[in-house]
């Protein structure tokens, strides 16, 4: 029973180690493929561009392989043709995982002091 136990939590554990690990690759590639200039850095989106943050993963993963093989329902979306054409399967599974379970940062991470420069206000 006990072996049993440790296995049931062990791998648990591994589950959870590779769902961050999937999370964080995630974060990167929605970066670094500039994704956050058009959607936001929070996946917000705009009045232009859609929001993407806490959408299905699997409705976003059906998107981006439309995209790659060319498929957009309106003229707007062939913006997507270039961005998505490179991401391979496991790049699209990371970035829909991170945006289908987007946690929004804390935003008080830049946050500046009143009395930055020594003045009262």
């Amino acid at each position: 029973m006990r072996t049993v136990l440790f296995l049931l939590l062990f791998s648990l554990a591994l589950l959870h180690a590779q769902e961050n690990k999937s999370y964080q690759k995630g974060a990167n590639l929605y970066f670094a493929n500039s994704c956050g200039n058009c959607h936001g850095t929070n996946a917000e989106g705009s009045s232009y561009y859609p929001r993407l943050a806490n959408r299905k993963q699997k409705i976003l993963i059906k998107k981006l392989q439309n995209f790659k093989n060319g498929i957009a329902n309106t003229q707007k979306q062939e913006i997507m043709f270039t961005f998505a054409k490179p991401l391979s399967p496991q790049d699209m599974k990371d970035i829909t995982y991170y945006l289908s379970h987007f946690k929004k940062e804390n935003t008080d991470k830049y946050k500046v002091e009143d009395d930055l420069l020594g003045v009262d206000y």
